[in-house]
């Protein structure tokens, strides 16, 4: 597939990020990429984009901001591992939806943010990064703010929260939805064995493109067709995850409100282990089970994100109108 933009072309046009939104982004190449991952929205009016480039834990992270008129609040969405902001585009939009700035970033070694590709040294470098860009959108931007990750992102929205013990009176969030979160990868016993093992000979193990979701223009899109898609399983990303799991598990209960999805044919992370353990985690939370829901819950089929944004609209509805 021909493309009329590249990732270091993009990159190179991108200016630091400008949190005051002077200048929306613009150029062919940002067209382009916006149009391929239609993340352009044209049936939305008056949505502004922006985009620019913060040093954040080492890394470049290319942040991208959506404004719609007369904004209700804000949500910062947080993608998964392998994954990069092109592929967030039903949630982004649900979002503008809802009358909500969106504030999103590629994680380090993801999509145009600098780094190995898909690979970590520590999930903490993932939350210096998370932190600064919450620092920068509570300085940037206004009204309620809410919190969405898909998997790798819920992890660490999760690590965010229990690492700091926050209150519910310190929490900067008025929402909280983990997406299919990771806490646990499915097969983890296995996996973390052959990881030692792997780990003294390999950097990397080639990617198989599993299925995780039902929409099959999905699948092969990011399997055939996606410029910024890795194709290998960073052997040290997997090590980060080893010292992360007992991290996190150990860490003390929060009294914090969240809200999870999980469908419950998910074949990626070990959701039944996750769920117990979060319930634990966070006692007060709210649990959409999707019957017949895999992974990449994002990009699920038609269907299966309609019932999720549907029971999402109702919940942010209600949190935003509390009796």
């Amino acid at each position: 597939m021909s493309l009329s933009w590249s990732k270091n072309g993009l990159v190179s046009a991108l200016k630091p990020m400008d949190w005051q939104f002077r200048e929306p982004a613009s150029g062919a190449q940002m067209d382009a990429y916006l149009q391929m991952y239609r993340l352009d929205f044209p049936e939305l009016s008056g949505v502004r984009h922006f985009a620019g480039l913060i040093q954040a834990a080492d890394y470049q992270i290319a942040v991208q901001v959506w404004r719609p008129q007369n904004p209700r609040g804000t949500a910062i969405v947080v993608h998964g591992y392998y994954d990069h902001v092109g592929l967030y585009g039903s949630l982004i939009g649900f979002c503008l939806q809802q009358g909500l700035n969106v504030v999103t970033f590629d994680l380090p070694g993801h999509g145009l943010s600098s780094g190995e590709s898909a690979s970590i040294g520590s999930f903490q470098e993932y939350d210096e990064v998370f932190s600064l860009i919450l620092q920068r959108t509570r300085g940037g931007l206004g009204g309620p703010l809410y919190v969405f990750g898909q998997s790798t992102g819920g992890a660490i929205i999760i690590n965010y929260l229990l690492k700091r013990q926050l209150t519910k009176a310190q929490s900067p969030f008025a929402g909280i939805t983990l997406m299919a979160p990771l806490v646990r990868p499915k097969g983890w016993y296995r996996g973390r064995l052959v990881h030692t093992f792997v780990s003294l000979f390999l950097r990397q193990v080639r990617r198989k493109f599993n299925p995780n979701s039902a929409d099959t223009e999905f699948l092969r899109f990011i399997a055939e067709q996606d410029p910024l898609q890795p194709h290998h399983l960073s052997v040290r990303w997997v090590g980060a995850l080893k010292q992360w799991i007992p991290y996190i598990e150990a860490l003390p209960a929060s009294e914090l409100a969240v809200t999870i999805v999980q469908g419950d044919n998910d074949n990626t992370v070990a959701w039944r282990h996750n769920l117990k353990l979060l319930a634990q985690k966070f006692p007060r939370q709210r649990l959409m089970m999707l019957p017949g829901g895999q992974h990449h819950l994002v990009n699920e089929s038609p269907q299966h994100r309609e019932q999720i944004y549907r029971q999402l609209a109702e919940w942010l509805l209600s949190d935003s109108n509390p009796v």
